[in-house]
């Protein structure tokens, strides 16, 4: 019988935001409980003043929540939070994590240091950017010392007119990084691409190294000026041979047309016609409870979370009423780039028209700095329909087909120059899908002939591009009908077989060869698709005597996916071993919830979550698994790639398939499709519609095919400060 789920969540959500009574509450408890700790409030605090920079909920333990959705527990497991407190008071600037709970407040309530696993040693998170403002504002007035220079050789001055002006210089600065006990940093003049935000497309060729040891700003030291080639050991070395007659320019960068997206005007007529849109005529399939977070279509259920860090997580994942994934959801994103001037040649971000219009758009919310952030229809919920079939068969006398139709929860984040569209799909037959794509303005390099092309390709008169990698770390907790599962890969290998009708012939032909994980591990994708990775539940079998279970395989991304090629970054250090291999499989344990921590880019050598440590020889034959699996590519850009990156071209995916999971293929309970017989000899033709069809024509409105963009942007409101009083709870 098909399971039918309801639109109403069945259980209380246990990993819900935290609402804006209890960050008041929170905060109110901080600073009333801990005196120590020196707070100022936010709103007043400048960086020399310990004030709380960020909060977000802590989600319960593995084994509190299953019991209590299981109904073994009758209530909830308790609520905390975690709030990151910058410390500003002293020279040493640093980040600290608290624990506060359980809430809502209570005489229960209480603080204390959070704690990770395998940094019991590490006490702090060290802030490199002491001062943002100072950070900033001191190497703008280096380039303004060298304002005569830079009109001379780049017919520009830093910030000339204003930090608007399009023919003015910015600053793009490298990460800085730790060396001999100094903190060092690069910065490349850009052209500001003001007109159209294309500065990561505009570097001038012209770069300064910094030294911000320290907390004032008097005692920073310019070391270095890089310009054609030449790296110069002070300012005045590098005025001095610009002033001689030797000192040869190199061609400017300029901006223009083509650093333009929209083109105002077409030579194509056919762009002014309406392209088809999809449309839902008869209402939304799926059921989605708002409160909860809780969505079911066509046998799945799953709860969702959002947090700041990490954004959208999915929950207790289930398809006919069984669960089949405990988690899913991104931790990290890295771009780890190459080239040969002092930006490009080390540059490593952690990162942390969209939706049809008839989608189910929602709302998030983070609290940052003690304000709440409502970030309007930054999530959205839709039923699509493929534009190739899930299942067609023709003979002589007959043809079926069936629709392929599937479900999306997608979310954009923005991280600098790129945007990333992230996307939940959910498909009939019990397939889970989980995609990102990439488009933006790529960050590219001075064209230096000679040396650009060993990195990328040369797309403009002074500009090429960076060859980078991609990669996105998203945790996947399998849970196959229950939390005792075993990793199988099955080998396709060639071999030789004799068989009783082939004569005593050897044939050349294939095999499969299977064998359990033992242990846990970090592997690749197997050359020539040669290996599948199956994770199975050795104590559950299907009818025909198969140990139930779903493989991990590459989707409809482009290519499979890739983990980085540059082994032992100085960029990253150990900040994201994760990326080092395709996927990662570890025994599940609450104190390794994350593969990484929004300060790990602060602490490269000695990371906050340091993920080496998780992999630790555990036995993994049927445990609690938990896989680590990275999506991304190696992007060269080319040509094509400019202004923008395109998102055909820059999928990437991995699938979650039923392998043996269920008796036969269950699509067919659920999928709209059409059968239809035929005589080649009487011609006659009978046509059977599988599910609904339409028999009668519909009236479209404007307000079906077209969004209502006025509805997109951000509010933010403040609800919460110091001294705290009771009219923030109705703010």
């Amino acid at each position: 019988m098909f399971h039918q789920p309801s639109g109403i969540a069945p259980r209380q959500k246990i990993w819900a935001d935290l609402t804006d009574i209890e960050a008041v509450e929170v905060l109110n408890y901080v600073q009333s409980a801990s005196p120590g700790l020196n707070l100022t409030a936010a709103i007043n605090a400048s960086l020399w003043d310990n004030f709380v920079h960020g909060m977000e909920v802590v989600r319960p333990n593995k084994e509190d929540a299953l019991n209590f959705m299981a109904g073994i527990s009758e209530h909830p497991p308790p609520r905390y939070a975690r709030i990151a407190i910058h410390h500003g008071t002293s020279q040493e600037v640093y980040w600290d994590e608290y624990l506060i709970g359980p809430l809502p407040v209570s005489n229960e309530t209480n603080i204390k240091p959070m704690e990770y696993r395998h940094r019991a040693d590490l006490e702090h998170a060290r802030n490199l950017v002491s001062d943002a403002i100072s950070f900033k504002e001191w190497p703008y007035s280096i380039a303004q010392e060298v304002s005569d220079i830079t009109q001379d050789i780049l017919q520009a001055t830093i910030n000339a007119g204003g930090r608007n002006n399009p023919d003015g210089l910015e600053l793009i600065f490298r990460d800085p990084w730790v060396k001999d006990g100094h903190i060092l940093r690069w910065c490349s003049f850009q052209r500001a691409g003001a007109r159209t935000e294309a500065a990561t497309l505009l570097p001038q060729g012209l770069y300064v190294k910094l030294d911000t040891t320290g907390r004032d700003p008097e005692k920073w030291k310019v070391l270095n000026w890089f310009y054609n080639g030449i790296l110069y050991n002070s300012t005045d070395e590098f005025r001095d041979v610009w002033q001689s007659p030797a000192f040869q320019k190199a061609p400017i960068n300029w901006d223009g047309d083509w650093t333009r997206i929209e083109k105002p005007y077409s030579d194509d007529p056919s762009r002014d016609n309406p392209a088809p849109v999809m449309v839902h005529p008869g209402g939304a399939r799926y059921q989605l409870d708002r409160e909860a977070q809780y969505v079911s279509w066509m046998g799945f259920t799953f709860y969702w979370s959002f947090a700041q860090s990490t954004g959208i997580t999915l929950f207790d994942v289930r398809f006919r009423g069984e669960r089949i994934l405990y988690e899913l959801g991104l931790q990290e994103a890295i771009s780890l780039y190459a080239g040969s001037d002092p930006v490009q040649g080390a540059l490593a971000y952690l990162d942390r028209y969209d939706c049809p219009v008839y989608a189910d758009f929602m709302d998030t919310f983070i609290y940052d700095a003690e304000r709440t952030q409502r970030r309007k229809r930054t999530i959205c919920l839709f039923e699509y329909t493929a534009d190739y079939p899930l299942q067609r068969h023709s003979t002589a006398f007959y043809v079926t087909i069936s629709r392929n139709q599937y479900l999306v929860l997608r979310t954009t984040a923005v991280v600098g120059n790129y945007d990333y569209t992230v996307d939940y799909i959910f498909y009939l037959d019990g397939t889970i899908e989980f995609k990102v794509r990439a488009s933006g303005y790529v960050q590219g390099a001075y064209f230096m002939p000679g040396e650009s092309q060993e990195f990328g390709f040369r797309v403009h008169d002074q500009f090429a591009t960076s060859m980078h990698d991609h990669v996105i770390n998203f945790k996947v907790d399998l849970e196959i009908l229950d939390s005792r599962n075993t990793l199988l890969k099955v080998n396709i290998e060639p071999k030789t077989k004799s068989y009783s009708w082939s004569e005593g012939e050897p044939l050349h032909t294939m095999g499969l060869v299977r064998e359990s994980v033992p242990n846990e591990t970090g592997f690749n994708w197997a050359a020539n698709s040669q290996s599948m990775y199956i994770v199975v539940n050795n104590e559950t079998q299907n009818q025909w005597g198969e140990n139930r279970g779903y493989r991990i395989m590459p989707g409809s991304g482009i290519g499979t996916p890739g983990h980085l090629v540059a082994k032992s970054s100085q960029s990253l250090g150990k900040s994201a071993s994760w990326a080092s291999n395709d996927l990662w499989v570890t025994k599940q344990k609450d104190d390794e919830a994350h593969s990484s921590s929004p300060r790990n880019a602060f602490n490269k050598d000695q990371p906050m979550v340091d993920f080496t440590q998780y992999v630790d020889g555990d036995n993994i034959t049927q445990e609690d698994l938990v896989f680590w699996i990275n999506l991304g590519s190696h992007h060269i850009p080319h040509s094509e790639d400019i202004p923008n990156t395109l998102q055909h071209t820059s999928a990437s995916s991995v699938m979650l398939v039923p392998f043996n999971f269920h008796n036969r293929d269950v699509s067919y309970q659920a999928s709209q499709g059409v059968r239809i017989n035929f005589t080649a000899v009487t011609g006659t033709t009978a046509v059977s519609f599988l599910g609904h069809h339409f028999q009668d024509g519909i009236i479209l409105e404007s307000k079906d095919v077209a969004q209502n963009l006025s509805l997109y942007g951000v509010e933010e409101r403040q609800v919460r400060k110091f001294p705290y009083t009771e009219d923030m709870l109705s703010l």
